[in-house]
């Protein structure tokens, strides 16, 4: 089954096709992730008078601008479903813009989701995602335990 890891902020998409597993020095699986798509939004900053265009509208032009991208990263997400580039999708979205990206999601699409990660990854390289998806050593993985 292909997996594909979406990392999403408001700015940007960079989309991912889990490649293949490797194993680190403590046993661990960790996936390699190869970028199949970036999606940047033009739009993001740019002044609220040269987006309003109709002034009826009562919607914020920074939240409209925020709709319109995750649309347009639904409808690559959906592309590349139709085309069966992957059937099990991980988000990985900044947590103010996850709804509005499950909101543009087909039913289709939003069924393939396997797991959801509330994190903002755009300052992340490429090669370095991965480690933030899927921490590399025990103690990445006691630090997020409860103490008891």
């Amino acid at each position: 089954m292909k997996t594909w890891v979406a990392v999403v902020n408001r700015r940007e998409a960079r989309v991912f096709e889990i490649n293949e597993k490797y194993t680190n020095g403590h046993g661990r699986d960790h996936q390699k992730l190869k970028l199949v798509q970036k999606l940047e939004n033009t739009l993001e900053g740019v002044r609220n008078v040269e987006i309003e265009t109709d002034r009826r509208l009562t919607q914020a032009p920074k939240e409209r601008v925020a709709e319109m991208f995750a649309k347009d990263i639904s409808a690559a997400l959906e592309k590349g479903h139709n085309e069966h580039l992957f059937q099990d999708l991980i988000l990985v979205v900044e947590p103010h813009f996850l709804g509005k990206v499950r909101a543009a999601l087909s039913k289709k699409t939003f069924k393939t989701i396997s797991d959801t990660l509330h994190k903002d990854l755009a300052h992340v390289a490429d090669h370095d995602i991965a480690g933030f998806i899927w921490p590399k050593t025990e103690a990445a993985f006691e630090e997020v335990s409860p103490t008891v």
